[in-house]
């Protein structure tokens, strides 16, 4: 019975071996075809045809003319299958792998391919056109390491390497491009990336982690990015699709940038562990390092501009930073916060700022205001020069030098000298229309104690001089004051009614003042000190421009007595037969109670003024003398017969 069995074994296996040979033999030759084809009629689910085929020994098959699908097949030009040695799994052949060459194959197409009856370890398409949605690519090279096809996915997950010598999104193009990716359902990692976009290489490798992709040693080289947001909408779109939680490393070189305003030339940046979903204030660990041919942003242009910038929460730290602006060279180091300045070196040598204006210099304020702390270690200002010649009153200053020492100039919102040191020289510096040249200011505030050292401002026709100390180590803040002026011009309007006084003189001052500034208060009852003054080459004129001048008078005033005693202030100055006499009262306790007088006779004419109420009369004094009645003009219609009594009355009070 066992010879029966052991016969019967051998003869199936014999037969088993002939059809296996028949087989073989018929795949090389003309029947090849058919048998292709009666098999995948039998074992396929979707309907595939094939023009011809051939079988290279041991397991290659080469298929050209394939037909897949019933309504609209997708043809493929040619196909290589390498079957596996391993049997068929859940009713699909097992093979080594697959490449189709030729093909234009779109969304749907994929989704063919998805469906066929086979496994294989490796994908590859060559030569082949693809258009999915929004993505189309020409010479398309694609190859997937054990690919892996879920529902209703066009790309399989796998270790995939593709290629592209062309492939255009939203109407931007991406020549030569090359991505070497892991594709997983988590974690992917883009093991390389390189392509050629508006005349631009960029490169770069990536990580997938839940909250989004990390770009890793991503460089952009000789990018040319005009100020047109459509040109980054892409961009936008694609961030969408595959959200960037940050970007790792990134190198632009080389590059020209005009966005948002700012215009960038020749751009080398650095870029390491920038989250983009926090703000500028709000990275963990941030690094930017740039430099720059040029940099414009709001009129305004930085040549060779250089910094290293390190970014912590709320905090922004300036390693370095370096351009030449307006002529001139500006270095600074130090750390910024979103309400606070914390400056170690600020270095401005060779400034001039010729085109201040006030639209510029309200932007700055309007930024400072949302200072509360503003410091600076060390400040060195070299032969600045600032000027502002666009609206009255014009001022400038020439050989500006600044040097300043552990400064704090605001502190809680309040601009000052609130610590250090400070020295200020000019050549020339003038302010409408006053001019001084080789000025000198020192300051300092040691310890809540602010003095200023020197202040010598040389006039074209004399100098100002003072020193003078404010101790805020005290509630009550006493403070003092050494004033000289000699040869100080004066000139301007007294806004009277109806025609306005105009005043010229030189002036000549000497004055010693003190008192307490804790508050408005303490001020008003501690003002104490002296004034002497006086008034030379004096000119006074009423009336209205381009008619006659109802009163006129060239004067001088000697010994000019100002005296404070805790807030009381009197005025005084000799009694002349020509010429003006000035007389007063102010009580800073009571400033509405002031009055200052000025009377002063000219030839026929008296003039009585109450400057505080900005009143005054003209008298013909000749006239009255005569008995004839006085020519009197009041420059107020609510002047009442006690106020004119009041001016009339005896100047001294």
């Amino acid at each position: 019975m066992s010879k029966r069995l052991g016969y019967l074994l051998l003869v199936l296996v014999i037969i088993l071996g002939c059809a296996i040979t028949a087989l073989y033999a018929a795949l090389q030759t003309q029947y090849a075809t058919p048998i292709i084809n009666h098999v995948l009629a039998t074992y396929s689910k979707q309907k595939i045809q094939v023009e011809q085929a051939s079988y290279t020994p041991p397991l290659q098959f080469s298929l050209q003319g394939i037909s897949l699908g019933d309504d609209t097949p997708l043809y493929l030009t040619k196909a290589e299958l390498w079957f596996s040695t391993r049997l068929p799994k859940a009713g699909k052949w097992q093979l080594d792998a697959v490449v189709i060459e030729g093909a234009n194959l779109s969304l749907d197409d994929a989704n063919s391919l998805r469906k066929l009856p086979f496994d294989s370890k490796q994908l590859a398409i060559k030569h082949s056109d693809f258009s999915w949605g929004e993505f189309s690519a020409r010479s398309v090279n694609l190859q997937i390491e054990h690919p892996d096809w879920q529902a209703e996915q066009a790309l399989p997950y796998g270790e995939i390497q593709f290629s592209s010598e062309q492939l255009y999104y939203q109407g931007q193009a991406f020549n030569d491009l090359l991505v070497d990716i892991n594709y997983q359902a988590q974690k992917s990692t883009l093991f390389g990336a390189s392509f050629e976009w508006n005349g631009a290489q960029i490169s770069g490798q990536a990580e997938q982690y839940p909250q989004g992709w990390s770009l890793i040693n991503v460089t952009i080289n000789q990018l040319n990015l005009p100020d047109q947001p459509a040109d980054l909408a892409w961009l936008s779109e694609l961030a969408n699709k595959a959200p960037i939680r940050d970007i790792n490393s990134l190198d632009i070189l080389k590059s020209n940038f005009t966005y948002q305003g700012i215009e960038l030339l020749n751009l080398d940046l650095s870029l390491e562990n920038y989250r983009l979903a926090n703000s500028w204030w709000q990275q963990p660990n941030g690094y930017l390092s740039f430099n720059a041919d040029t940099l414009q942003y709001q009129g305004q242009q930085w040549v060779e501009p250089s910094a290293t910038l390190y970014f912590t929460p709320n905090k922004i730290e300036i390693a370095e930073l370096d351009t030449d602006w307006q002529q001139g060279r500006v270095q600074l180091q130090g750390a910024f916060s979103p309400n606070q300045i914390e400056l170690k070196y600020l270095s401005l040598s060779g400034v001039k700022w010729l085109d201040a204006n006030a639209e510029k210099l309200a932007l700055i304020e309007q930024w400072s205001h949302s200072l509360e702390q503003f410091s600076i270690e060390r400040l060195d200002i070299r032969n600045a020069q600032l000027i502002q010649i666009e609206q009255k009153p014009f001022w400038q200053a020439s050989g500006l030098n600044i040097e300043g020492k552990q400064l704090i100039l605001k502190q809680q919102g309040k601009l000052g000298l609130w610590r250090g040191s400070l020295q200020l020289t000019a050549n020339s510096a003038s302010y409408d229309n006053y001019l001084v040249t080789q000025a000198i200011v020192e300051m300092s505030n040691h310890q809540q104690i602010w003095q200023l050292d020197r202040l010598f401002l040389p006039l074209e026709s004399g100098y100002i001089e003072a020193t003078g100390q404010w101790n805020k180590q005290q509630l009550s803040a006493p403070w003092r004051l050494d004033l000289t002026i000699d040869g100080l011009p004066l000139e301007g309007e007294i806004s009277t009614s109806p025609t306005p006084v105009y005043l010229q003189a030189m002036t000549d001052v000497n004055a010693q003042l003190s008192g307490l500034a804790g508050d408005y208060s303490m001020l008003a009852h501690s003002l104490s000190g002296q004034v002497s003054a006086s008034i030379r080459d004096g000119y006074i004129a009423i009336g209205e421009q381009s008619k006659p001048l109802q009163f006129e008078q060239h004067f001088t005033v000697d010994d000019l007595t100002i005296n404070a005693d805790r807030g009381r202030i009197t005025l005084q100055s000799p009694q002349t037969k020509q010429g003006p006499q000035l007389a007063g009262k102010i009580d800073l306790a009571q400033p509405n109670l002031a009055t200052v007088l000025l009377h002063s006779t000219e030839k026929c004419q008296q003039l009585h003024a109450d400057l505080t109420t900005k009143i005054y009369q003209l008298k013909n004094v000749c006239a009255e003398l005569k008995g004839s009645n006085s020519s009197e003009v009041e420059a107020s219609h609510k002047a009442s017969n006690g106020q004119q009594s009041s001016l009339e009355s005896n100047i001294s009070l």
